[in-house]
Formats: structure tokens, C-alpha cells, sequence
């Protein structure tokens, strides 16, 4: 009866970047917004007629966008090039469906560095994004490295004894 009720619906391949992720609860949520392209960026803001500029809060070089803020923006690809060295992933950050489409395929994989990677991932968009507010809203920007310090340690306090030792 429910799943009549339901309907029948799509599957999203980004499935397991929400429901196998041990990243908070709001991390997750905020990635979950990101992936369907619900953040209140400032493009969909100008559309709604909102804002009248729409320039990057971080960068202040490009219009923002969710493909943008994650991971274009040159602040937000210091901060995940940061992450990815950390991880020892020797690769550059790149636009956000590329991201996504690597994260997919590397989480196929098993074992707590692939978790890890997960974790980040939902964490760096979560932080990303506060930062980005608190420069909306303060006028205050953190350095990349002290962003990617609290991203560390918000994953260390949700990851696993094993997984912590990847850290």
C-alpha cells in the first residue's frame, strides 16, 4: 500500500553519498541540498529576484552558483585540494560533477579510507557553506587552512577508532 502510495520514482546515482555516510546529520542534509541544487546560492536568489548581485561571497570573481561555490570557487578547491592531499588522493579538485561522478566511484570501494573520503566530502561542503555565510552575513573569512583544521576535526569526532588513524 505505501509504496503504491508512493509512487514509482527515479533512483539518484548519488544514492550512497547520503545513506552509507557517517558525516553529522546537518552535513549530510546540506550535501543532500547541494546534490539536488537547493542551496539558496545567490544565482537562484537573483532569479527569485532576491538579491541584485550575485557574485561569489569568496572569491568575489565569478557569479555564484552550486557549481561554483563547490568546487570552482579558487577558496573552496584550496580547501578540498587540502583535504585531498590529506587523504593522499593526487589529484586536483575539479568542477562539482566531476567531484561527485570520482566520489561515486571511488566509494565503491571498501575499506575506512573510501568512508573517510565520504565523510570529508559531506563535511568540506557543510563548512564551505558556513563560511560562505558567515562572509554573507559578517563580512568575516576564515583562512582555507583553519577551514580544513575544523573539517578534520568534525570528522574525527564522528569517524571510527581505525578510520581515526587515517585522519
Amino acid at each position: 500500500m505505501y509504496k503504491h502510495l508512493l509512487g514509482v520514482r527515479d533512483k539518484v546515482p548519488w544514492k550512497r553519498v547520503v545513506c552509507n555516510n557517517r558525516a553529522s546529520p546537518k552535513s549530510v542534509f546540506i550535501t543532500w541540498l547541494t546534490l539536488w541544487n537547493r542551496l539558496p546560492t545567490r544565482d537562484r536568489l537573483l532569479a527569485w529576484k532576491i538579491v541584485t548581485a550575485n557574485s561569489c561571497p569568496l572569491c568575489s570573481t565569478m557569479p555564484e552558483s552550486t557549481g561554483h561555490l563547490f568546487f570552482e570557487c579558487s577558496y573552496s578547491a584550496d580547501v578540498w585540494g587540502k583535504i585531498l592531499q590529506k587523504l593522499q588522493f593526487h589529484r586536483n579538485p575539479a568542477q562539482f560533477d566531476q567531484e561527485l561522478a570520482w566520489i561515486l566511484k571511488a566509494t565503491k570501494r571498501t575499506g575506512d579510507r573510501y568512508k573517510l573520503l565520504l565523510m570529508f566530502f559531506s563535511e568540506s561542503i557543510y563548512s564551505i557553506w558556513l563560511q560562505r555565510n558567515e562572509m554573507v552575513f559578517n563580512q568575516k573569512c576564515r583562512s582555507p587552512a583553519d577551514l580544513v583544521h575544523d573539517i578534520q576535526f568534525r570528522v574525527a569526532c564522528r569517524a571510527t577508532d581505525s578510520q581515526k588513524l587515517l585522519c
